[in-house]
């Protein structure tokens, strides 16, 4: 709900001083209004039925808060982009993930478009870290000197070498980092 504040606000988490902003999930965006407005109609729907008056009011609030929910994860898509800055590069996933990658500790940045579909993709080596914010494609590869400890969103963590993400625009992205300096 916090990412809804922002997005109604027109703010954005993160995104100060030298720091470049990188949105994605632009494609997923469709995605959410279509869940938002079946969480609605679900909703409607369930108050025509006559469950009494207790049970129809508590429906209704779950499909409304189910709704506001879909809109609050979309919303943070929006508010918490991917930050490149002279001093780290942030991945980021609405407000399920955030990885601080230090500047010193990165070997490279590069535009890569992959599918990770699962049903398709082979398995990966080890170290390699996913960011799977938008259909199980990524175009962005970060390269680390040293690995970084990752937290998954249930709380699992990782040792990773490389971390692979998406971006809207993924050649700013790179621009922005060669533009902010290459440690």
């Amino acid at each position: 709900m916090a990412g809804l504040w922002l997005y109604l606000r027109r703010r954005k988490d993160g995104v100060d001083g030298d720091a470049v902003a990188v949105p994605y999930g632009a494609d997923g965006k469709s995605i959410f209004i279509v869940f938002a407005v079946v969480s609605a109609v679900e909703a409607g729907l369930f108050w025509l039925i006559d469950f009494g008056l207790v049970v129809d009011l508590l429906l209704l609030a779950l499909g409304v808060y189910s709704a506001l929910l879909v809109f609050g994860v979309y919303a943070g898509t929006v508010v918490r982009p991917h930050v490149i800055s002279s001093r780290e590069v942030r991945v980021r996933y609405s407000s399920f993930y955030d990885v601080r990658i230090p500047r010193e500790n990165i070997a490279g940045l590069r535009q890569v478009k992959e599918s990770h579909d699962p049903l398709k993709a082979k398995p990966f080596r080890d170290e390699t870290w996913l960011s799977h914010d938008n259909f199980y494609e990524t175009n962005l590869v970060v390269e680390l000197r040293e690995p970084i400890t990752v937290t998954r969103p249930l709380g699992k963590t990782e040792t990773v070498r490389v971390v692979k993400f998406q971006a809207d625009d993924p050649k700013a992205a790179v621009d922005a980092y060669e533009r902010l300096g290459v440690s």
